[in-house]
């Protein structure tokens, strides 16, 4: 399959009162046509960063992206005009924000706010537009939309909330969805359906998805493909299949094996010890050596780099690389 979208070297920076600090450190992935790569990771580890500056939304006062390529059918976004950008984004790159509460604007109604999308980029006029954006609300499974789109955002429960981001991010029949946590505080029961519905939608239009999460449950349902990520770095990467068979990083291992199982009462939950550095103070050597169960001196000094350890599927370990581990 041929790559949609090509990161290579991504460093994004940060301006902060302990001076500048690197959130996402050379961050290298692409996203295939037609198929769904996942970015998994604890919280503060540079998911969201990583999807903001794809999208180059992050705030250019106090952040930068200091190198590395971003290429959309093989065109670097980083040296497009302001005007080309704004022309990708929503239209054949779209997101669905974290959170949609603070995503949606309150104080316009629903069908504005989708509508808004079809006008600017698909240049259709107010009437076509509206109708537009209720064919879309209807699409994505929102009973009486014709009302909904009449409707605030307050108004509605949080599984419908996230449906109207998806409608609004699937107005212009993106190429590549962006869905940075798509499914965080909903209950499971509207999670699936919110996974369910991305999914049939994604094999009607044939779009890419690049999935962040920090649930592993939602990359075994949704992902072709995986990349583990800690301290802004990537340090494993290989297909869905793969990783849960065969884990290569320690961290990734401690992921896989802190998910809850079914089990007798008396079992307990595993937890990876320790917290992810403060960017500001990364350790000297391998990022997640001062949490890792099985490191050695050299991980404390050595900084690991990723390389393909099996056809396929690369790691970033020293232990891995030598073939100890």
């Amino acid at each position: 399959m041929a790559e949609l979208l090509e990161v290579s070297g991504l460093c994004t920076e940060f301006k902060t009162a302990a001076g500048t600090i690197r959130a996402v450190d050379g961050i290298s992935l692409s996203v295939r046509k037609g198929e769904t790569l996942g970015i998994v990771g604890e919280s503060g580890c540079g998911k969201s960063i990583t999807s903001l500056s794809i999208m180059q939304l992050l705030p250019k006062r106090i952040s930068r992206i200091a190198s590395g390529q971003i290429r959309f059918e093989g065109k670097d976004m980083l040296e497009m005009p302001a005007k080309e950008v704004r022309s990708i984004r929503g239209n054949r790159i779209a997101m669905i924000f974290q959170e949609p509460m603070t995503s949606l604007n309150p104080v316009f109604k629903i069908g504005r706010q989708i509508s808004e999308s079809a006008r600017y980029h698909l240049k259709l006029g107010k009437k076509e537009a509206n109708e537009r954006a209720i064919e879309m609300l209807r699409k994505v499974g929102i009973p009486r939309p014709e009302k909904i789109a009449e409707q605030y955002a307050h108004q509605l429960s949080g599984g419908m909330r996230q449906r109207v981001m998806i409608a609004m991010a699937m107005v212009c029949n993106p190429q590549l969805l962006i869905a940075d946590e798509p499914t965080t505080a909903l209950d499971v029961t509207i999670q699936a359906q919110i996974l369910d519905l991305m999914r049939e939608l994604q094999e009607k239009e044939g779009m890419s998805i690049l999935m962040i999460t920090h649930d592993l449950g939602v990359v075994a349902e949704m992902c072709d493909r995986v990349v583990i990520m800690y301290a802004g770095q990537i340090v494993e990467e290989t297909d869905v299949a793969t990783l849960y068979s065969n884990p290569l990083h320690p961290y990734t291992r401690g992921l896989l094996a802190s998910l809850p199982q079914l089990a007798g009462d008396s079992e307990r939950l595993t937890s990876i010890p320790g917290q992810v550095p403060n960017p500001a103070n990364l350790p000297a050597g391998c990022r997640f050596a001062p949490r890792c169960p099985v490191a050695v001196d050299r991980c404390l000094t050595e900084r690991p780099e990723l390389v393909e350890i099996q056809p396929g599927h690369a790691c970033r370990c020293l232990l891995q690389e030598e073939g100890v581990l």
